[in-house]
């Protein structure tokens, strides 16, 4: 026989209810708040790596980037790739003379004080 005073619905209602936990186990807010707090602080290191990871890879295509352009621009005047590639002067006696007197007069120039 089909007993009207009760549906189906409140069985099943009643079923669980009776099968939820009333309680967390215990230490569960101590668990809780040692993660949130071990999310809060971020180490200098952890922190150092993120960042590490998001600017080198553009400062990597970046450096290729400048790399070609210098090798493009200097490809007929360079005695070698990497020379072009890092657009470093052609060095001879005249130059390397040069420089060291300009360094010289640069060094010897000061502005004398009153």
């Amino acid at each position: 026989m089909i007993d009207h005073d009760t549906s189906p619905e409140d069985s099943f209602a009643t079923l669980v209810r009776g099968a939820a936990p009333t309680a967390f186990e215990p230490g569960f807010t101590d668990r809780v708040l040692a993660r949130l707090r071990a999310e809060r602080e971020h180490p200098f290191s952890l922190v150092l790596e993120r960042q590490f990871r998001r600017i080198v890879p553009l400062l990597a295509a970046a450096s290729l980037l400048f790399a070609a352009y210098n090798w493009w621009s200097s490809r007929d005047t360079a005695s070698s790739v990497i020379d072009a590639a890092l657009n470093l002067p052609r060095v001879s006696m005249a130059s390397a003379y040069t420089a060291s007197s300009l360094l010289e007069t640069a060094t010897t120039t000061e502005p004398e004080m009153p």
